[in-house]
């Protein structure tokens, strides 16, 4: 009998950790960093002891006891749960975002993880950048069509999200076939992807399903997501409406706007000067023009040690600016701050005689860091940006889908059985066909019953 336990995404955005299990053989989807309450013990300002990462949210039950799953190396000498499974395990990655990928390094070596090629080649890019989540890290293989495990096939379906590669999974057992979205939005570029992947799910067993944007109360006549192009012209307005520097936050691993947002820079005139780290994982990936600070302004040793990395690893140097360059010439430059390191924005030509009192500075928020207001940094870095006269401008356009577009994907593949996971309020997912909201840890069949 093919059973599936989820051991994350229950309640809050991510942590996805979906086990589909046969007699012979187990399918991990995605192995993001386990939140199992409302509250993550190991939120800021706690700081995980290297080494003991693993160790530590198995005591207080911040890490999910799956025997067999688990690097021995970092676990109590003699644990039970280090030990190797009598049944095949594989892997399976959606796409490189933390809530998805971040506890891949407790891993198994003997594990295997398959991965879309994009994500495999981001995942080097992350490893350089050293911005990938704790443990090890584990070697990816590229998925070429459909992998078998035992009796167990899989086949990566690429869908749109806000990061290269992002897929969602077709899993085919003895007893059915079951359909995870992983992550996904049918507003960015035509959504030229994912409604393959709704096509290509139609009628299966069981679909697991994100739900993010339905944790969120959105206003009456919203309207739909902003497109990219939308995101790119608000961007420029600010820059343009900016007689001096302009600010900027968005997410590094989305690649595509991250070089789109460079590019509506330079015609502006503007130069895009990134924090080593974000610097490093896109020269690494190919990017060109690809800007960082110099030895003039002083960086944290993760962004100086992820730079010499980049520029190791044959792909040339990273350009650099100097703090006197950004100072002599503000309005020449676009500057994505440093947000763990919120003291250094008064190294910036932030106030006189740089920049004259109630001069217009943006802050352009689009998607970056901090993400939002239930983050444990947002409020002190808006209480910054408030005293250094920066004005928050939002822009950003999620990469996930609105609850309409995941209401009508539901019905439009029409599953057995559809169960909603990553979200707060899964709940919120109302779906003429049957509809099941997990417990953590418990076994069900493929039309949702549960095993006891």
């Amino acid at each position: 009998m093919t059973t599936i336990e989820f051991f994350g995404g229950i309640g809050v955005i991510g942590s996805s950790k979906i086990m589909i299990s046969t007699p012979t053989a187990r399918v991990l989807l995605d192995m993001g960093l386990d939140i199992p309450a409302e509250r993550d013990l190991f939120r800021a300002p706690v700081r995980e002891r290297p080494g003991f990462e693993l160790r530590d949210r198995l005591a207080v039950g911040f890490a999910p006891e799956i025997p067999g799953v688990y690097d021995p190396a970092q676990l109590d000498p003699g644990a039970t749960l280090g030990r190797p499974h009598h049944r095949s395990t594989a892997v399976f990655l959606s796409h490189a975002h933390l809530d998805h990928d971040g506890a891949l390094g407790f891993l198994r070596p003997d594990v295997p993880v398959h991965a879309h090629p994009d994500t495999v080649l981001l995942e080097a890019a992350i490893a350089v950048s050293g911005t990938g989540g704790p443990g090890n890290r584990p070697e990816l293989t590229p998925m070429t069509g459909t992998v078998t495990v035992g009796d167990i096939a899989v086949e990566a379906v690429p869908v749109d999200h806000d990061i290269p590669g992002a897929c969602g999974f077709l899993v085919t057992t003895p007893d059915g076939t079951l359909a995870y979205t992983g992550d996904l939005n049918f507003h960015r570029d035509g959504a030229r992807f994912s409604q393959g992947f709704v096509d290509r799910a139609a009628g299966v067993d069981m679909l697991v399903t994100e739900t993010t944007m339905l944790s969120f109360d959105i206003p009456a006549g919203a309207g739909e997501p902003r497109t990219e192009a939308e995101v790119l012209d608000l961007a420029e307005e600010a820059m343009s409406r900016a007689p001096g520097l302009a600010l900027v936050s968005m997410y590094v691993r989305d690649v595509d706007r991250a070089q789109r947002l460079m590019a509506r820079a330079a015609a502006h005139g503007r130069t895009m000067v990134w924090p080593g780290q974000s610097a490093a994982l896109l020269h690494h990936l190919g990017v060109e023009g690809v800007t960082t600070w110099d030895g003039s302004r002083p960086q944290t040793r993760c962004h100086v040690e992820a730079v010499a990395r980049a520029e190791a690893s044959g792909h040339g140097r990273i350009r650099t600016v100097s703090l006197d360059a950004v100072r002599a010439s503000p309005s020449s430059f676009l500057i994505q701050p440093d947000v763990s390191d919120v003291p250094s924005l008064l190294d910036l030509p932030l106030a006189a005689p740089h920049r004259p009192p109630g001069t217009f500075l943006p802050f352009i928020h689009a998607q970056g860091e901090p993400l939002g207001p239930f983050m444990a940094n947002w409020h002190t870095y808006m209480e910054w940006l408030e005293r250094l006269d920066v004005t928050f401008v939002g822009i950003g356009s999620s990469g996930h889908a609105t609850g309409e577009a995941l209401h009508k994907m539901v019905m439009d593949i029409h599953p057995g059985v559809v169960v909603p996971i990553h979200g707060f309020r899964p709940e919120a997912l109302q779906v003429d066909v049957p509809r099941l909201l997990p417990e953590y840890g418990t076994s069900y069949t493929l039309n949702g019953r549960a095993l006891r």
